[in-house]
């Protein structure tokens, strides 16, 4: 199947792989991969008979909708998490998700609970300080909806359909001639040497005229279009806006305390280790039970008879747990152990294991000193946060019809903010929210005088405006622009000046004169630029983009060229020479990376060639919205 598939890949090597389906993803709230979790009437799709609910769907739109928030902020643009946004790609990805999850369970690919067990402890959400925290574990799966069985479902899945994608991409390769073509062009060198004839010392020599202001103000009218524009006051209501005034006793603070060490748990964690083996294997157990009891080393003989592939490198090392990680039988026979201790054989869905207990930690209650500051904190924002909650729900009644802010934000006891004028594309500070600008710019607020609606930035941030000023758009006053135009003339002036200077420096050099002499006879600097390569930033970086630009010098000698750069300097570059890239000249290490990279690239486009190969077989059911 992949060979018809890459035979049908033509054309596609610039494809870019659409979505990443890893475990990770699950771990950061997507679940591509649900399978059928509703009933056929709540479908919005079937991939293969298999139903794609619509909770399925909505819980992804949900999690998309906060990691773009994650990612974003608050400022995030409003249409970016509407619904009608995204509803089409979310339900695509769960599409192809199914699709590409069939493929991984119909080419038998299977995961251990023994390795699912090892990355769930090992995933970074799920930890504090480094190290598995069941608290934060449980924490987290009710916040995402899942039950540990059912998470532990979601995350075979994931890891089975990231193997299958590993499977694709591994696969992938590039050959010497791909290699070859590719530093032919990406290490080309260029010799050339340029001056740069710089328009900023003419700048402070140029003169304009008011007159000719005038004349490029009139005829240019449309360069100097005002939009729309507003200003606000506003009343943002944020919990630290109350924190600042809130006292917190000792007493409290030790009253507090004291709960927490009354409810605290002192939790036993222990480190394991173990060697599995995934079929029952009498003769085998014995073995290595008679290389344990003769002295050889517990993780040496892990790393040659364990099956499980995820510890079996470590030594059998599966890191710490607190009695609720592992298999039931597995905490048990871990708990009978002391440190240093290797258990019999035990057995479990996984297959049979021998245990090693590798060290015991014990979790003491951190003393009130050690708490103090975090619990202040803690009441701190409590009460803060009940204070914004109270406030919040008075606000709309206090600046509903209201004249101005003032009297409502003095009865809240937080400030009165202005903005300065923005436009629909939104400014600086609070006008850089979407909801803000849409709700200034709406012809209530705008036109009418009225005081928006609540606006609820986040969970936690909430602002009601009022318009304080209103600029139609327009045409700028000349005053605003005249010193824009005055530059603007100035550098148009001495760019001209320049231009003429840089061709008769051109014309010079194309009848053979010495770049060098022609140079220092004008006061200008020569650069040599020898063994350049593509890249750079600044006026330099524009200057190499030109050079790599200009066709190789033929048989009539050296290529002579000017042009400005961004900051209008005027640049004459001879090119005297151009080398393809080599890679024979490479190193063995530089080589082994760039074939490793271009793999990657074939990897990505295969695995898309995959997916859609994948996706124009199956049999898809998309239901209309």
């Amino acid at each position: 199947m992949l060979q018809s598939m890459r035979d049908n890949l033509k054309g596609t090597a610039a494809i870019i792989v659409a979505g990443f389906f890893g475990f990770i993803m699950v771990i950061g709230g997507i679940d591509f991969f649900t399978g059928a979790s509703g009933g056929a009437a709540d479908a919005v799709a079937e991939v293969n008979g298999e139903t794609i609910s619509n909770l399925d769907l909505q819980r992804a739109i949900q999690n998309r909708r906060n990691m773009i928030m994650s990612q974003y902020g608050e400022n995030v643009p409003a249409d970016l998490l509407s619904d009608e946004r995204l509803r089409e790609p979310v339900l695509q990805q769960l599409v192809t998700g199914s699709v590409m999850r069939q493929a991984a369970q119909d080419s038998g690919m299977v995961m251990s609970a023994a390795i699912v067990d090892r990355e769930t402890v090992q995933i970074p959400g799920f930890q504090a300080g480094g190290k598995f925290d069941p608290q934060i574990f449980r924490d987290a799966l009710r916040r995402m909806g899942y039950s540990p069985a059912s998470f532990r479902q979601v995350m075979e899945r994931d890891l089975v359909l990231q193997q299958y994608a590993d499977g694709v991409t591994d696969s992938a390769f590039t050959t010497r001639n791909d290699a070859e073509q590719v530093v032919a062009v990406s290490m080309e060198e260029r010799d050339f040497d340029y001056t740069v004839l710089p328009v900023q010392d003419l700048l402070e020599t140029m003169t304009v005229s008011d007159s000719e202001v005038e004349q490029y103000y009139q005829d240019n009218q449309g360069q100097f279009q005002r939009p729309e524009q507003v200003a606000i006051e506003y009343i943002e209501l944020k919990p630290e806006l109350f924190a600042a005034n809130i006292d917190v006793s000792e007493q409290d603070v030790r009253a507090q305390y004291e709960q927490e060490a009354a409810s605290f748990r002192a939790d036993i964690r222990r480190h394991a280790a173990h060697i599995l083996l995934e079929e029952a294997d009498q003769a085998k157990v014995a073995e290595i039970q008679a290389k344990l009891d003769a002295g050889e080393d517990f993780a040496e003989l892990a790393k040659t008879y364990s099956d499980d592939f995820g510890s079996r490198e470590e030594g059998g090392d599966l890191g710490f747990t607190s009695g609720d990680v592992f298999p039931e039988a597995f905490e048990e026979a871990l708990a009978s152990l002391e440190v240093g201790q290797v258990s019999g054989p035990v057995t479990t869905d996984s297959g049979t294991h021998i245990i090693k207990l590798l060290a015991i930690e014990d979790a003491e209650p951190p003393t009130f000193e050690e708490r103090k500051a975090a619990i202040t904190a803690q009441l701190r924002n409590a009460e803060a946060e009940r204070e914004f909650v109270g406030a919040l729900g008075r606000l709309a009644d206090l600046a509903y019809n209201a004249d101005n802010l003032a009297g409502p934000a003095e009865e809240l006891g937080v400030p009165l903010q202005t903005s300065a004028l923005f436009s629909r594309q939104g400014g600086a500070g609070i006008a850089a929210n979407d909801k803000v600008v849409a709700a200034a710019f709406a012809p209530e607020v705008k036109e009418d005088g009225n005081t928006s609606d609540v606006l609820n930035l986040t969970n936690e941030h909430s602002v009601v405006l009022k318009v304080a000023e209103h600029k139609p758009a327009g045409v700028y006053p000349l005053e605003e622009v005249k010193q824009q135009i005055v530059q603007r003339l100035k550098r148009d002036k001495a760019s001209e000046q320049l231009a003429s200077r840089a061709q008769q420096l051109k014309e010079q050099l194309e009848a053979g004169g010495d770049f060098s002499e022609l140079a220092e006879a004008q006061e200008l600097t020569l650069e040599t630029s020898d063994k350049t390569r593509r890249g750079g930033f600044g006026e330099r970086g524009e200057i190499i983009e030109e050079a790599f630009a200009l066709e190789a010098p033929g048989s009539r000698g050296d290529i002579v060229a000017t042009f400005a750069t961004s900051d209008g300097d005027l640049v004459v570059l001879k090119l005297r020479d151009v080398r393809r890239g080599d890679l024979s000249r490479q190193s063995s290490e530089q080589r082994w990376a760039l074939v490793q990279q271009l793999a990657s690239v074939n990897g990505g486009a295969e695995l898309a060639a995959v997916q859609k190969y994948l996706a124009d077989q199956a049999d898809i059911e998309i239901q209309e919205k």
